[in-house]
């Protein structure tokens, strides 16, 4: 049997499995709110890694090990600001947002801001979260095409069927339990990478004698770039839908606390380990396509270990693909069908949108996954859009009375108008995206913030003159 016979087999060994576990879980699944929060049967723990699903897909293990191809071991703040994000969410917005028990993102912020708000909210976070997607998708093509010889389009149409089908049948149920799953696969696989990978290179006396200094600056990427990511990890943190689902799979607020902490203490390794990958393989293989370092590296490996390792990358895709499809299937149920198509309240109705939402979202990102540009980049893009809701999100905790529910819902236009045109326009000026993501909303919603203050003043005066005339005539 040759090795790609092997890999081949273990990959689709390791799909069967993964389908097989979705279509148990279905049972679980008999309401609408089980299949969009599991009825809150999960722990810290469960709740912690689903929690972690999407920052560790491709845009942390291929997209990682990418950029350190040529930048070296800083590319690894892109996981390791992450951390410091879970952190500063289980201390500040984890407790908020399971007290406001609202398992939308957009509900939340209805709440404050209104319906216009909520839509605006919506459609964004969807929109994001499909810009996720696009990025897996391509992820997970690459690494079938570059190992296995698989066309890179037929890659991402598996990848995307096989996803949809087990999030379809499981809901929240198959997110969490194959996410488990996934995520053991992710450890196993850049655990085996960067070993096999470090012993080729000579171990890390043969890193630093055959990399450049550069290579081993912990701030190589640059200040301006490490200051980025942390804005747009914080953001993508504090806003993104299925964080906010699985914070509310949870049973008390203690319990969403510590399952942010334990999201962020997974992430750390991983992105030490990716960047590690990426290093090896630039002495190993200095002509490839910076994207191909983490899939080559398995060329060398024993086929069995290689089909492990692949095995890894591909639960990347699934685990980041399943959280963000089931995240944007709740928001058109919540936001759209249940008032618009549903407003008896049918749940099984509710159940079956879901299911269909769940498809829909799910393919709907594989035919742009061909056209998608540089990993790591669309990743952060994505994280920029949701910078702009974490905004909103923090204003609407901390400071309620700023702005009013048209200001943010103008403010979010805006910005993401502002923020797509900077991102494809290749960020001007060396200003990265994620800074206009953060700053467009703050000034629309300033402005509406001090015109409606002066608008009360004005309002105050004539009323006290009128008083005053009023009373003279008396």
């Amino acid at each position: 049997m040759t090795a790609s016979a092997i890999i081949i087999g273990m990959v689709i060994l390791y799909v069967l499995a993964t389908a097989f576990l979705g279509l148990y879980t279905k049972k679980f699944s008999k309401s609408s709110d089980k299949y969009m929060t599991g009825g809150k049967a999960f722990g810290p723990f469960i709740i912690g890694v689903l929690m972690m699903s999407e920052f560790i897909g491709t845009g942390s293990t291929i997209g990682t090990a990418q950029t350190a191809f040529s930048q070296g071991i800083s590319a690894s703040w892109n996981l390791i600001t992450l951390a410091f994000a879970f952190a500063l969410f289980a201390y500040t917005l984890a407790k908020k947002f399971h007290e406001r028990g609202e398992y939308t993102i957009s509900g939340a912020i209805s709440k404050t801001y209104g319906n216009g708000a909520r839509t605006i909210t919506s459609v964004i976070m969807i929109y994001a979260l499909s810009v996720v997607n696009v990025s897996m998708y391509a992820g997970g093509a690459a690494t079938l095409s570059g190992i296995i010889h698989v066309p890179h389009a037929m890659a991402a149409i598996v990848v995307g069927v096989v996803t949809v089908v087990y999030v379809t049948l499981g809901g929240m149920f198959a997110v969490a339990y194959t996410n488990l799953i996934h995520a053991f696969f992710k450890y196993l696989g850049l655990i085996l990478a960067v070993s096999f990978g470090l012993t080729a290179a000579g171990g890390f006396s043969g890193l630093s004698l055959q990399l450049k200094p550069a290579m081993f600056d912990w701030t190589g990427i640059s200040w301006p770039t490490i200051i980025a990511w942390t804005i747009a990890n914080i953001g993508s943190i504090f806003s993104t839908q299925y964080i906010i689902q699985a914070v509310c799979s949870t049973n008390d607020d203690a319990k969403a606390k510590k399952a942010s902490i334990y999201a962020g203490l997974f992430v750390i390794p991983v992105g030490i380990m990716a960047a590690l990958i990426g290093m090896t393989a630039s002495i190993l293989f200095p002509n490839i396509v910076s994207s191909e370092a983490f899939p080559m590296l398995t060329t060398l490996m024993n086929p069995f270990l290689a089909g492990l390792v692949i095995s890894g990358l591909i639960a990347a895709v699934f685990g980041t693909v399943a959280a963000s499809t089931i995240g944007a299937a709740a928001l058109l149920l919540k936001d759209f069908y249940t008032p618009l198509f549903n407003k008896e309240g049918s749940d099984k109705k509710s159940l079956r949108f879901s299911r269909v939402a769940t498809i829909v979202m799910g393919l709907l990102p594989i035919p742009f996954a061909i056209f998608t540009p540089e990993i790591l980049n669309t990743i952060f893009f994505a994280r920029a859009l949701r910078t702009t809701i974490a905004v909103i999100v923090v204003l609407m905790f901390y400071f309620p009375r700023f702005s009013s529910g048209i200001g943010a819902a103008l403010g979010m236009i805006f910005a993401v108008i502002t923020t797509t045109f900077w991102f494809l326009a290749g960020n001007p000026f060396g200003i990265d995206n994620i800074y206009i993501a953060a700053v467009a909303p703050l000034i629309v919603m300033g402005i509406d913030h001090f015109w409606r203050k002066n608008k009360t003043v004005v309002h105050e005066e004539g009323s006290n003159e009128n008083n005053g005339h009023q009373y003279k005539v008396q």
